[in-house]
């Protein structure tokens, strides 16, 4: 029995979104049950900085993941969206549970725009990656004779 390694089991980001929000849910339920009642002023923040936790650790994941894909144009299609959807309702848990607007929570404005790029940032340089994989791999059967 061959254990298949996580680089060739093909996950579809839709999964992996609905994983994200999961964990993103339980995080909020953990944090309000151990927070206390005086401080929702002061610990507001905290759930912008956990659904922005989360959406890192997607991009992360998310980039690593579209290795083992053949059809990677459906792949990052369906990846940036999965991104955005995570964003939004990332954003829209944290907003209605801290009850502190992105404005008012600090500059997480400013993130979703570096978060963004950089998950893009991550897709180009995996694709690269995986080009010059293939480049490479092309070459050496082309060395040993094997075409």
């Amino acid at each position: 029995m061959t254990e298949q390694s996580i680089f060739q089991k093909q996950v579809h980001p839709y999964y992996q979104v609905g994983v994200a929000i999961l964990l993103n849910l339980l995080g909020i339920l953990m944090l309000v049950a151990i927070r206390p009642e005086s401080a929702v002023d002061e610990d507001a923040v905290v759930f912008w900085e956990l659904s922005f936790s989360i959406l890192l650790a997607f991009m992360l994941f998310n980039s690593v993941l579209s290795l083992p894909y053949v059809d990677r144009m459906k792949y990052f299609s369906t990846s940036i969206f999965s991104f955005l959807a995570l964003a939004v309702i990332g954003g829209a848990l944290a907003h209605y549970v801290s009850g502190v607007s992105m404005d008012n929570a600090g500059s997480f404005r400013w993130l979703y725009i570096v978060f963004t790029f950089t998950y893009l940032v991550f897709l180009s340089i995996v694709n690269l990656m995986r080009k010059i994989m293939e480049i490479a791999k092309r070459e050496d059967s082309r060395l040993r004779g094997e075409q």
